[in-house]
């Protein structure tokens, strides 16, 4: 349902079959002709922790940063936040035998990527 928020108006973006999506929390905008697009994400700063685990990538794995989510985290669905505290444009692409990979700790995903 479109809201006027005075300057843009926009859609609420929360899809309750995704609750671990990272547009979950990103606003649809409606531009001048009413067509929605995504609001630009905010960079989150995810701190590195002793807590933190590595992982070096096995050929099960290899393309698999869904699977390596799903490893770690026991859902498919965060394999985007170990792209992007990788610093992985392409995760599919990217996620090769030998590549390591910083997962961080899953209480440190609550309080920072997950919260709010």
């Amino acid at each position: 349902m479109p809201l006027d928020t005075g300057r843009t108006s926009y859609i609420e973006n929360n899809d309750p079959n995704r609750p671990l999506s990272r547009y979950n929390k990103i606003r649809l905008l409606l531009d001048a002709n009413g067509v929605p697009v995504q609001e630009t994400w905010d960079h989150i700063d995810i701190q590195e922790l002793p807590e933190d685990r590595f992982f070096e990538v096995t050929a099960e794995y290899a393309h698999r940063p869904d699977l390596i989510s799903l490893y770690f985290y026991g859902t498919e669905q965060l394999y985007w936040v170990i792209a992007y505290v990788n610093g992985l444009i392409d995760p599919f692409a990217e996620t090769v035998v030998g590549l390591k990979f910083r997962i961080p700790d899953q209480s440190n995903l609550f309080q920072t990527v997950l919260a709010v």
